[in-house]
Parts: C-alpha cells; sequence; structure tokens
C-alpha cells in the first residue's frame, strides 16, 4: 500500500513533502503554494545551474540532486495526489529533489536535552514535525542570556538555528564551516554567476554513501553530517562586474547569519571573519584569471560587505530565534 505524503517542512515558496520509508523517501516534493511572488520555476533552472557547476575541492558542499520541475497537468500526480491531505489534493507547480536525510531520533534528543525548556521535551522528543531535523549554522550571530529560563521560548528541531555559541559549547569547529561557506560562494559568484540570494545553508548527515570521507565532519553530539545548501528560488543571475558584485553583497547582508560577518565585538567572531574573507579571496583567485577585468571583483565584494556591515546596526545576539 502506498503511504501518505507527510509535510516535512515549509517556507515562504510553498511546503514540502516526503515519505516515511522506502525508495519515496530518498525524495522531496516542494510544491509551490506559498507566497506568489516565489517561483519554483526559478528554483529549479538555479538549482540545475548550479549543480552542473560547481567543482568545489574537499572538503566540499553537498548539493541535493534536481530531477524534475511539475506543472499542475503533470502525469507525476496521477495515483499521487490522493495521497496528500484533503486540504493539498490540488496540482501545482512543484520540485522533486533528492531528501536531505534529517538528523536520527539520538542526535534529536541530544539537541533536545541540551537547549529545549524541560517542560517541553517530552512533547518535542515524541512530536513527529521534529524528525525532520535540520540545522541551521549561525556562524554570524550569538544567542543572548540563559535562554533556558524563559518560559516563553519556542522550540522546534526544523532547520534548528545553532548560534555560534552553541557550535563553541558542541565542539564544533566554526573555522571549517566558514572555510566551506566561502568556497561555496565564491564558486557560485565566479564559476556559477549567481548571487546566492535567499540560499540557505544547513548541517545534516551525508546522503547514503556519496559523501566523501573527507567531506564528513565528525562530531560525538551531531554525528558523522556534512554542509549542504539549499533553497534557490531567490536566486538571480550575477553580472561579471561592479554591478554584479554589489548586488551579491547587499545579498549577503540581507540573507540570514549563516556566514560570519564582519564588525563584531568578540575575539572569536573578528577571528572568523577574517579566517572567511580570506579563504574567499584565495578560492575567488583560483576561478578568476588574475589577468581579466573581473580580478579584483571578489576584493571589491569583502570591501562592500565590511561597509554595509559598518552603517548597520550589529544584532550579534538574538533572544532565541526560531525560524
Amino acid at each position: 500500500m502506498d503511504q501518505s505524503f507527510r509535510r516535512i517542512g515549509a517556507g515562504h515558496c510553498g511546503s514540502v513533502w516526503s515519505v516515511d520509508k522506502g525508495e519515496e523517501a530518498k525524495y522531496a516534493a516542494k510544491r509551490e503554494d506559498g507566497s506568489p511572488n516565489r517561483s519554483l520555476h526559478n528554483d529549479y533552472i538555479m538549482h540545475r545551474k548550479i549543480l552542473e557547476n560547481v567543482t568545489i575541492n574537499h572538503p566540499r558542499i553537498s548539493i541535493p540532486a534536481c530531477h524534475r520541475y511539475m506543472s499542475p497537468d503533470d502525469t507525476w500526480w496521477d495515483g499521487r495526489l490522493s495521497r496528500f491531505p484533503k486540504r493539498y489534493q490540488v496540482p501545482c507547480n512543484s520540485l522533486i529533489t533528492d531528501r536531505i536525510p534529517p538528523f536520527p531520533k539520538a542526535v534529536r534528543d541530544r539537541l533536545t536535552d541540551l537547549y529545549c525548556l524541560e517542560s517541553l521535551k517530552p512533547t518535542i522528543k515524541k512530536s513527529e514535525a521534529d524528525q525532520d531535523c535540520l540545522i541551521r549554522p549561525y556562524l554570524g550571530r550569538k544567542r543572548l542570556g540563559n535562554l533556558n529560563q524563559s518560559t516563553f521560548q519556542p522550540f522546534s528541531l526544523r532547520k534548528y538555528p545553532l548560534h555560534l555559541d552553541q557550535i563553541e559549547e558542541l565542539a564544533l569547529d566554526p573555522f571549517l564551516m566558514a572555510r566551506i561557506m566561502a568556497d561555496t560562494l565564491a564558486e557560485i559568484y565566479w564559476r556559477v554567476h549567481v548571487d546566492a540570494n535567499d540560499m540557505e545553508f544547513v548541517l545534516a548527515p551525508p546522503s547514503g554513501n556519496d559523501a566523501a570521507q573527507s567531506d564528513i565532519i565528525k562530531s560525538p553530539i551531531l554525528g558523522d553530517h556534512v554542509m549542504w545548501i539549499l533553497d534557490f528560488d531567490c536566486c538571480k543571475h550575477m553580472t561579471q562586474d561592479e554591478k554584479g558584485a554589489k548586488k551579491a553583497a547587499e545579498a549577503f547582508c540581507t540573507n540570514d547569519p549563516f556566514c560570519p560577518r564582519p564588525g563584531r565585538d568578540s575575539v572569536i567572531e573578528q577571528a572568523l571573519w577574517n579566517e572567511f574573507k580570506n579563504r574567499f579571496i584565495e578560492a575567488s583567485q583560483t576561478i578568476l584569471d588574475l589577468e581579466s577585468p573581473q580580478a579584483h571583483l571578489p576584493a571589491l565584494w569583502v570591501k562592500l560587505v565590511e561597509q554595509k556591515s559598518s552603517v548597520r546596526k550589529k544584532p550579534t545576539q538574538l533572544f532565541n530565534e526560531q525560524n
């Protein structure tokens, strides 16, 4: 008997669905049933473009395979539409990709024990929605104070925001993460020619046996995991000139604080930005011809990001943000 589809995520563009067992559990169906200003067709085009052009050396980023874009009259819906909850039994533009594997229960329980309010722990550990655990590494933000004292503290393991102070607590390596992020953005900007607007980085287990051992990050708390990128619906073509560098810098500064940020006060934040910045320049120089008219663009991008950060307020800490 075919399994019912279960919602495993949702965002501005729409809802994301999969099943829990069998061959279909390897895939995710992303429906365009969210904001009318978002486009899954653009997500598909950008996703495919990135997949086909990124050539990062180890440790590299993981990118879900992107299989097909479907209109409401696609034959994929035949025999599947009835497996969605009744309110979702309307075909729409959709995207089929590989599913990013969620963290297993042992890891979810460790995170819950460490960071969830005591009274909520039993509920979270039994919650179906919290089985779909991916982690958003926030190298550019710290939490504020002892959050476990708040009785109004929300908690969800879906795309759980792991702030820099938590990354340190868990003995993870934020400098490794910063280098992977820098390599990824250099590739996407200068080789793929995409601005990475609103693109997300997440930590999650590797997919099957596809990841090389040098890609895998070891952790006694999170287990073996890799860094993934996803959500390309807001990405746009990036011209290889100063206008394009400015557009990419603006996108970087308005995105969630996955990457380190300049102009922060703590020693670790300053060191992380320097690590990220230097690695970004280094990786960019391996892609761009040093004699080309574009050779100055990586340094210009860094300068623009630092300028924009200097005039912004510095929200380095957040009271337990959950997105």
